[in-house]
């Protein structure tokens, strides 16, 4: 897994989607990020969810077919990140950290899956789900509301 979690593909993916689901305006990265536990298992995803994600049946069908080959518990990435770092702490000045789930890679490379989760330090957080697509110029990704609490 260290591999995986340091190659350049899963990197730009990662934070494609952090930058997406942070709303950051240009290429931004976590600054403070923890390993994660969970795991995205998108066979398990209530009926009406994957008809709200930014995917076709098959993309999202092809995704659950791969799940496996990216299984890894205790996923931490071990990225070069690239842009301006996020903030370290909320609204509030309450210390903040990412943690990522493997990213689920479609069998042709070119689409991925995972969820990241913000949190704060002591009471809670939540999580958003990305799609993830390579484009001509890298990866753009499209998220949505995973978890809360």
């Amino acid at each position: 897994m260290s591999d995986f979690a340091s190659a350049p593909r899963t990197c730009a993916v990662l934070q494609a989607a952090y930058t997406a689901a942070s709303g950051a305006k240009t290429l931004a990265y976590p600054p403070v990020v923890l390993m994660e536990d969970r795991r995205l298992h998108p066979e398990g995803f209530v009926t009406s969810y994957p008809a709200e994600l930014p995917l076709s049946r098959h993309g999202f069908d092809d995704l659950v077919a791969e799940a496996k080959r990216y299984d890894f518990p205790n996923f931490k990435p071990a990225c070069a990140w690239q842009g301006s770092p996020g903030p370290r702490v909320d609204g509030e000045g309450t210390p903040t950290f990412v943690s990522f789930t493997s990213p689920i890679f479609s069998s042709d490379g070119r689409l991925a899956i995972l969820q990241v989760s913000f949190r704060i330090q002591g009471w809670g957080g939540h999580g958003e789900i990305c799609v993830v697509r390579q484009h001509r110029r890298g990866w753009r990704a499209r998220c949505r509301a995973g978890w809360m609490t």
